[in-house]
């Protein structure tokens, strides 16, 4: 039996997700790297990345207002929260009403919307191209996710990851159906656009044809810009979480002792890994989309979810 999860144990969630996110980021340049016969990076540069940003200064335009300097916080703190609601060592829902999927979207919106309206409020010309491409692709993404979140909830009952992850993971290999295989068919197309990757983002570049995220973080700096780039690591390893309690819920532990915690940290580590793998891979086979072509792109994973949703409810 799967049990409560205690305030405890879903703040050291939070926090693992946290620092592990800097860590995906690594391997999964690394993998790129290998791909690519390349040497690569280390595995720990985006944590060296982010120490050497939160000690610099912060520079500023004179047209930003005062909301410009909250923004990376505020930002980073939506993203936290949101991974606040990922089930990750230990399967069930929480000892008190925190939040279900619904609520981890709509936090994963809101720092969208902040990363566009900082980008807008500092007047910038490629602050202001990035946040006109990232809102117009944001719903062609965010209704997709929805979808998919209501396709599996719609069999387990409940739009808690907790709870959901608990009623799958029993039997989770045979009781997968046709809605289950299209809905995760539209997580992998929608992966790389969540998390800002080639096909539909180029992450390693700053040129104005191709920004799409990182345009928006051209006027940030210093500590500011590293909260803004901790918000992104945490964003996708959260997405990648939300794909891993959807639809590979095994492995969260059942008790509370260090093995228990110990085989749970090892068994979300292992889903994540291959999600990672499958983005590394995808980057390096693929060239980015033009945005235009983007759209349809999406489409993709928008007639998967949708034939996913009917099958469910039909």
């Amino acid at each position: 039996m799967t049990g409560e999860r205690s305030l405890g144990l879903l703040l050291f969630e939070m926090t693992f997700l946290v620092l592990l996110g800097p860590l995906v980021t690594g391997i999964i340049q690394k993998i790129k790297a290998r791909i690519q016969c390349r040497q690569g990076a280390g595995v720990l540069q985006p944590y060296r990345d982010l120490a050497k940003l939160f000690r610099k200064g912060t520079v500023q335009a004179d047209t930003a207002s005062g909301l410009f300097r909250l923004i990376p916080v505020l930002v980073l703190a939506a993203t936290v929260a949101a991974g606040a609601l990922i089930p990750v060592v230990r399967a069930g829902p929480p000892s008190f009403p925190l939040g279900d999927a619904l609520l981890l979207l709509g936090l994963l919106a809101l720092a969208r919307f902040l990363t566009a309206v900082g980008a807008l409020d500092a007047g910038g010309a490629f602050g202001g191209m990035g946040a006109s491409r990232e809102m117009t692709l944001a719903p062609l993404v965010e209704p997709v996710l929805m979808m998919v979140v209501f396709s599996t909830a719609v069999a387990a009952g409940t739009t808690e990851l907790g709870a959901l992850a608990a009623q799958r993971g029993t039997s989770w290999v045979l009781a997968w159906h046709a809605a289950d295989f299209l809905g995760f068919a539209a997580m992998l197309v929608l992966l790389p656009a969540e998390t800002g990757r080639i096909p539909v983002d180029n992450p390693d570049t700053h040129l104005e044809l191709t920004m799409l995220h990182e345009g928006m973080l051209l006027e940030h700096s210093g500590p500011g810009l590293g909260c803004m780039l901790l918000a992104s690591h945490t964003r996708q390893i959260v997405t990648l979480g939300l794909v891993s309690a959807l639809f590979f819920p095994i492995g969260p532990a059942n008790g509370a002792d260090a093995a228990g915690l110990l085989l749970g940290v090892g068994a979300f580590a292992a889903k994540i890994l291959v999600l990672a793998s499958y983005l590394a891979l995808v980057e390096s086979s693929y060239a980015k989309l033009r945005l235009f072509r983007v759209p349809q792109f999406l489409g993709i994973g928008f007639v998967c979810a949708l034939t996913a949703l009917a099958l469910r409810i039909l």
